[in-house]
């Protein structure tokens, strides 16, 4: 726009008709104030003219001169020397308490001579609105994905550690929905008070934190770990702390497995160490009966014209005998319990009383534990119910039982084996005992194969531990269960649990 282009404000309509020149100007300022705002600046950066919306834009802005009191004209004339160039600047500015952006246009003005006399400025608004809008959907977007596919749950606080935002996931891990717990302390999701100072501890640093571990509580009283990560915010205006947002991951289950893993880990080296005093002790029990057996049987074969008696060789041929059905014993529990671990061990059942279980076992038994110094009790009612059991094993089961009870208990003690049903109507099989007793922490592990007490009392017997073990294993075999109870020092008692449904 040329200044020789000459901008006069229409003079008042007369009576008499206009002139044609009359006309085209006032045409020209109508045209002028339809369209956007425009003014006028000389050198100076004085308003020389302007039309009607840049007058209205100006009132809007509470300026006297509008726009041109924001602009720096200087630097404006300065570039405006290239007068084929379209000169630009942004302007923010408050219009009716909202902020706005105005960009204006500016050509040079100039004389007939070419030289700068001012400048025109056009002005349009800058609509950042939509691409605003458009933006703010696809970040928010990216924000929801992130936040749903992560494990953590994102929190948001004030100055105070008041809550003013969760995500979502929050539901999820603790039950609760994201408007229940907005409003309360971040730190009153800790299941303790102690927790709950902790985080405060945490907070009171005014700076980014990683992994601080938080118990906290679920809905449903739950207690959960999770990792608490955050940073503290600040205002972009003014610099002053607003609060701390941040996330947390549960690590529950994690934590969990490797719980377990390292109780696989221990259990597994239980195993190992108890399979290693098996091989020990198992060594020693077949060394024994072996070297007994070779032992007899060299003196025998050595002797047995010098012997003065027949008697001393019926007493060499006892021990043989003795040490060999202790070896076959042995031999026969191992392979019972190596059936019953692969599932290919049977059951042959048939009915019988339990009194007749029981006194074949009780005779079995009564040699050793008389020259044990024991007394062997009897408690065995007539009227009780026929049993379906397989005898062979069930005795077997009994046989274990007394057998440990006689090992344990020291001379002038003794060992009961009563039978009764209890009040679910289960018969139950007791051996007690007034011995050694075992101590608590081994009370589990006894029932394992390969395990012994850890009692140093509990080693001079010796034995290779399968005797309770395998005695569980046919219990189960029957549908019932081996239970014991025993204190160091009093005794123990084993109890054999055969469901009512084997009653007869």
């Amino acid at each position: 726009m040329r200044d020789k282009l000459r901008l006069v404000k229409p003079e008042p309509v007369l009576s008499r008709q206009p002139t044609a020149e009359q006309i085209k100007q006032i045409f020209a300022q109508r045209l002028f104030d339809f369209a956007s705002p425009l003014y006028l600046v000389d050198k100076d950066g004085r308003l020389t003219w302007c039309n009607l919306p840049y007058r209205q834009l100006s009132e809007r802005l509470g300026l006297r001169d509008g726009l041109i009191e924001l602009l720096p004209f200087t630097s404006l004339f300065e570039e405006a020397s290239d007068r084929d160039r379209v000169i630009r600047r942004d302007v923010s500015v408050n219009l009716d308490g909202q902020n706005n952006t105005l960009r204006v246009h500016h050509v040079p003005l100039c004389d007939k001579q070419g030289n700068q006399t001012g400048l025109a400025g056009l002005v349009e608004p800058v609509d950042n609105s939509a691409r605003l809008v458009a933006d703010l959907a696809i970040a928010q977007e990216r924000f929801d994905d992130i936040v749903r596919l992560t494990s953590d749950w994102v929190w948001e606080t004030d100055t105070d550690l008041n809550i003013i935002m969760l995500s979502d996931r929050v539901t999820k891990v603790l039950g609760f929905l994201p408007q229940e717990l907005v409003g309360q302390q971040l730190g009153s999701l800790a299941d303790s008070e102690a927790g709950t100072i902790a985080m405060r501890q945490r907070f009171s640093v005014m700076a980014p934190f990683r992994d601080h571990r938080l118990e906290a509580l679920t809905k449903s009283g739950e207690t959960r770990l999770f990792l608490l990560s955050g940073v503290p915010t600040f205002s972009p205006a003014t610099g002053a702390h607003t609060g701390f947002r941040g996330t947390a991951n549960d690590i529950t289950d994690l934590v969990r497995r490797e719980h377990s893993l390292i109780l696989a880990k221990e259990a597994a080296e239980l195993a190992n160490k108890a399979k290693s005093d098996f091989l020990a002790n198992m060594s020693h029990e077949l060394r024994t009966p072996l070297n007994s057996i070779i032992g007899f049987a060299d003196l025998l074969a050595r002797q047995i014209s010098e012997l003065p008696t027949i008697g001393r060789a019926a007493e060499y041929a006892g021990d043989i005998q003795s040490s060999a059905s202790h070896l076959l014993t042995m031999i026969n529990d191992i392979l019972d319990l190596s059936k019953i671990e692969s599932g290919r061990l049977n059951l042959n059942e048939e009915e019988i009383s339990v009194s007749m279980l029981c006194e074949p076992v009780l005779r079995s038994i009564q040699d050793r534990a008389r020259a044990a110094e024991l007394t062997l009790a009897n408690d065995i009612p007539d009227d009780l119910p026929l049993v379906l059991v397989d005898q062979r094993l069930a005795r077997q089961i009994l046989v274990n039982l007394l057998s440990n009870a006689v090992k344990f208990t020291p001379a002038g003690g003794t060992v009961t084996l009563r039978a009764y049903r209890d009040q679910s109507g289960d018969l139950i099989v007791e051996v007690e005992d007034n011995g050694i007793g075992i101590p608590e922490k081994d009370v589990d592990r006894v029932l394992e194969p390969f395990v012994q007490a850890e009692s140093h009392r509990a080693r001079r017997y010796g034995g290779t531990g399968l005797g309770l073990a395998l005695a569980r294993r046919i219990a189960e075999l029957h549908g019932g269960r081996l239970s014991l109870v025993s204190q160091p020092d009093y005794g123990t008692r084993v109890s054999l649990h055969i469901p009512a449904s084997r009653l007869c």
